[in-house]
């Protein structure tokens, strides 16, 4: 049950991400799941899709028959036939091998990409669309990692129990699949004038100081080669409440793991030791009168 359930949960992701990229969120899917024998590791699976009516015509006229073009254009119930396209997005997969998409043609309800080494593939427009989606890719990708369990040799896909399989992934598709990873997309990017305190310093080099920035802990990269230099050479000796004055880049990039927060601290301007002695000359604060905390 611990090598099925992910594989399950994986392909409900797909084909869910795969429905609302092809349909939008006016008709959702819904996979329904039977097991056709108490300890098998064979399960009955359907897939409803709900509110055609409201998209009529977008894909085809009937309920049953669009979510078997979904499940062809994912390439795991056979493979769709668009003029001389027989290519679904798992074929897609496998024929691309890790090889880097540089230009797509579109000709009709057909698209001719070309890859790196100047193959051209052509597939139907839906399976571009859901080649390009990030959920799915992210969906398909964590149906591949259950392929990397001992325990599974392979996953078969069949229209019915005891049809011939119409689509089998294996553990050399796992090694060859490289789905596509959009960049991160930098939102901010910024430098000021900071004061940290140290909570915690990295000696080696690439590690990552922890300051407190008089609100948050944050991380940061230490780029002024001359005060770690200083560090190295125990000219600098930290204590608590000692204080850095820094100027700090910010780096905020967006990507499909949500957002993602880099400091740089550029170069440290003065370092401040904490207070060790009171200031003798300063004014001390006068006692509050009887009137004024009333």
């Amino acid at each position: 049950m611990r090598d099925l359930a992910p594989a399950l949960l994986a392909l409900s992701k797909a084909v869910d991400a795969a429905n609302r990229a092809v349909n939008g969120e006016s008709v959702p899917a819904r996979i329904q799941v039977k097991a056709t024998a108490v300890g098998c590791f064979e399960v009955d699976l359907n897939l409803v899709l709900h509110g055609w009516a409201a998209v009529k015509g977008l894909l085809l006229s009937e309920d049953g028959q669009a979510a078997t073009s979904l499940l062809q254009w994912l390439g795991f119930l056979g493979i769709p036939t668009v003029g001389v396209a027989t290519v679904g997005l798992i074929q897609l997969y496998r024929q691309l091998a890790g090889r880097a998409v540089i230009a797509a043609r579109q000709e009709g309800s057909l698209v001719t990409i070309t890859v790196s080494d100047g193959e051209t593939i052509t597939i139907p427009l839906e399976v571009l669309r859901l080649y390009k989606e990030v959920a799915v890719n992210h969906a398909v990708g964590e149906l591949m990692e259950t392929l990397e369990s001992d325990r599974i040799t392979r996953i078969e896909f069949r229209p019915a129990p005891g049809a011939r399989p119409m689509e089998v992934l294996t553990k050399q598709d796992r090694e060859s699949f490289s789905l596509p990873i959009p960049e991160d997309e930098t939102v901010v990017d910024e430098t000021r004038r900071m004061a940290l305190s140290i909570r915690s310093l990295a000696f080696q080099e690439g590690n990552k100081w922890r300051l407190f920035d008089g609100q948050n802990v944050i991380t940061a990269t230490i780029e002024d080669k001359e005060f770690l230099g200083r560090v190295d050479r125990s000219e600098i000796r930290f204590a608590k409440s000692d204080v850095l004055i820094c100027s700090v880049q910010t780096i905020q990039k967006q990507g499909v793991d949500g957002l993602k927060t880099e400091h740089i601290v550029k170069k440290v301007l003065e370092y401040k030791p904490a207070p060790m002695q009171v200031d003798l000359f300063s004014t001390p604060p006068r006692p509050a009168s009887d009137d004024e905390d009333q």
